[in-house]
């Protein structure tokens, strides 16, 4: 993030989420203006989404917590010119209907599906923005699936996370939603979702003409200042450097790395753990028990502290992708950190030191990990 919040009102914010005690979430209007001359407070990147209504909106929602619907439905509502979704899957009824209103009352609404959730045969929720006349698209990464779960609204405010938007996620798994209003987060993920859309097929047209696979977008300013070494704002999937980019934080890590993580599969991250404990860094890896973890034997023999963590019901999941390092820096998004993350599918990772998500980023990790099972 290159214009950081006040870092005193931040830190005060984010004191109860670090004592892990339930307590009201970061508004994104204080945090927007905390520490920042009227002159200094960041313009849209989109002329039109100027006046965007930020109050109430939380930075952040864990789902054991708090339900993810009511903030995705107040967004959607409060957008007046122009709304853009990546939903792998949607499967929550008010967010359908919220991006139908968005619809009627004038607002440019796009939303990209993963194919598989479209064809032989859409959702209800689905075919309720198809017969809405939403204009709608679909791929599936490069031969993998559209993974992203993300909103841009009216260019000046981003939705990003774990959760796709479904009952699954805000009912019955572990997951996680961040907004931010930071202009360098929404300026690379609305060329993130302009890329994706311009490879994308109209929905009922699989046959339509669609721009041949390229690289996707990179962050030509990354400035996220971490131990010594500088990290991306952002990076995006398939081929991207998502893997590079971890493994170059990992490596930089100094005190401990907790990893929650839905699947792991990923070599090369894996040898960058593997590095860091050995060089006496903590590593402490959570993942969902549902899932094979190929690198079993390697996490004990380094002296990981290894766990495996079940949904919050039987069907549930522990479907986060994040990790925090020496309690400093998060990584956040929808990329599980395996190869088909980092090869085919569509993915965003963020990275950033703020303590207004670090922190409470960091006490949920504690929580969670308090409860899992030790293998």
């Amino acid at each position: 993030m290159k214009r950081p919040f006040g870092s005193l009102l931040l830190s005060l914010l984010a004191v109860p989420c670090a004592l892990a005690a339930p307590a009201a979430v970061p508004d994104l209007q204080l945090m927007r203006a905390a520490g920042l001359p009227p002159a200094a407070v960041p313009a849209s990147p989109a002329p039109q989404g100027a006046g965007y209504d930020l109050s109430g909106l939380p930075a952040y929602i864990f789902t054991d917590e708090e339900r993810l619907a009511a903030p995705l439905v107040a967004a959607m509502d409060r957008t007046r010119h122009t709304l853009d979704v990546a939903l792998y899957n949607l499967q929550i009824d008010d967010a359908a209907a919220a991006l139908a209103r968005a619809q009627r009352r004038g607002v440019k609404v796009r939303v990209l599906f993963d194919r598989a959730h479209v064809y032989p045969q859409a959702g209800r929720q689905i075919q309720a923005v198809l017969d809405a006349g939403i204009e709608a698209r679909e791929m599936n990464g490069r031969g993998g699936a559209m993974h992203c779960k993300f909103a841009v609204f009216d260019g000046t405010l981003l939705e990003t996370g774990s959760a796709n938007w479904s009952g699954f996620a805000e009912t019955m798994s572990y997951e996680n939603i961040m907004f931010t209003a930071d202009p360098d987060f929404v300026s690379g993920y609305a060329a993130d979702f302009e890329w994706m859309w311009a490879q994308a097929r109209p929905v009922g047209r699989p046959d339509a003409p669609a721009a041949r696979p390229s690289a996707p977008p990179s962050d030509p300013t990354p400035d996220v200042a971490f131990n010594g070494v500088t990290l991306p704002d952002y990076v995006f999937s398939p081929r991207g450097g998502t893997e590079a980019a971890i493994a170059k934080a990992v490596d930089a890590a100094r005190s401990e790395i907790d990893v929650a993580m839905f699947t792991f599969t990923s070599k090369n991250i894996m040898e960058a753990l593997k590095r860091a404990a050995a060089r006496g860094v903590s590593v402490k890896l959570m993942l969902f028990s549902g899932q094979k973890f190929p690198f079993f034997r390697e996490a004990k023999a380094a002296r990981m502290e290894l766990r495996f963590k079940d949904g919050r019901s039987e069907k549930g999941q522990m479907h986060n992708k994040f990790a925090v390092l020496d309690g400093k820096l998060l990584i956040n998004g929808s990329f599980n950190w395996t190869v088909t993350a980092e090869n085919a599918n569509t993915e965003n990772t963020v990275f950033t030191t703020e303590p207004a998500y670090v922190a409470p980023y960091k006490a949920e990790f504690e929580k969670l990990f308090g409860t899992a099972k030790v293998p």
